[in-house]
């Protein structure tokens, strides 16, 4: 496996966490799905280190599919939506020909086939570039149709999708709901993407979004609530639009803690179990 660290989305190099990283395995070609992986960490902790000797290793066995690890800004010093607005520069420039110097001149991945997946927080970032965002809301605009029409599907484990919610669930989490966004109830709602529409627009032809929402029940930190929520409005919304998405759930392969299941073997399992592109990519 080619692993490259710490490569620059942006061109500002004081901007450390402005960086992504690439693990390519060797077969890996120009037919390839491209996973992104988009840490959590509440909006204001974690780091793409804190995956690299682990996880990232554990999903390219599992998959034998390039990865690519994202990171971002955190807050209090840098609030919603920069996160992710960091997240949609790496995806811009990993759907680009930028890269191609590190994959000695041939594509090793898919320019147009981009898997995400999204953990806690990263759940709730990845959805942001994939659904529609409400008129007035910090992203609405933001997404470049070419980016969103390369992302083809979403994996989101444990994540966070309705802060309102959250917080009546959790009040306590309003210190880093707080740091990331404020509190004012109007803009968690018009924020949150458990309640974003769809992305239908003249010209989107027949993109299909595929969505695949793991949990696990031993999650001490986020109940089923949160990924309950979610699945029932996006089905919603999925009626009377045929082949525009589909959602699959899974509440019983993800074993342990919301930080530990992070650690085990469950969750590259799961996702190398998944139907990427039609074929199963085990």
């Amino acid at each position: 496996m080619d692993v490259h660290l710490n490569i620059p989305y942006t061109n500002d190099p004081t901007s450390p966490r402005q960086a992504l990283d690439l693990f390519l395995p060797h077969g890996s070609s120009s037919a390839s799905p491209l996973l992104v992986f988009i840490h959590g960490g509440a909006w204001r902790s974690e780091s793409k280190e804190d995956f690299t000797q682990t996880l990232m290793p554990s999903l390219v066995r599992s998959t034998s599919l390039p990865l690519a690890c994202l990171e971002y800004r955190l807050a209090p010093t840098s609030p919603h939506p920069a996160q992710a607005l960091d997240s949609l520069s790496g995806l811009s420039l990993l759907t680009s020909p930028s890269l191609l110097p590190l994959e000695n001149g041939s594509p090793r991945w898919d320019r147009n086939s981009i898997y995400l997946i999204g953990h806690s927080a990263g759940a709730f970032i990845a959805l942001s570039l994939v659904l529609r965002p409400p008129k007035g809301s910090r992203l609405d605009g933001a997404v470049e149709r070419e980016v969103r029409r390369a992302v083809k599907g979403v994996v989101c484990v444990d994540g966070i999708y309705d802060l309102p919610s959250l917080l009546e669930e959790y009040p306590a989490y309003d210190s880093f709901v707080n740091d990331a966004f404020g509190l004012e109830p109007s803009y968690l709602a018009q924020e949150s993407p458990a309640r974003w529409e769809l992305v239908d627009e003249e010209g989107e032809g027949e993109r299909e979004l595929k969505i695949l929402v793991l949990h696990s029940k031993e999650d001490e930190l986020l109940s089923l609530r949160q990924p309950e929520m979610f699945v029932e409005r996006f089905m919603a919304r999925l009626e009377g639009k045929a082949g525009r998405g589909s959602v699959e759930v899974d509440f019983e392969s993800l074993k342990d803690g919301h930080a530990q299941l992070l650690e085990r073997e469950e969750l590259p399992l799961a996702v190398g179990e998944w139907d990427i592109n039609g074929v199963n990519v085990m």
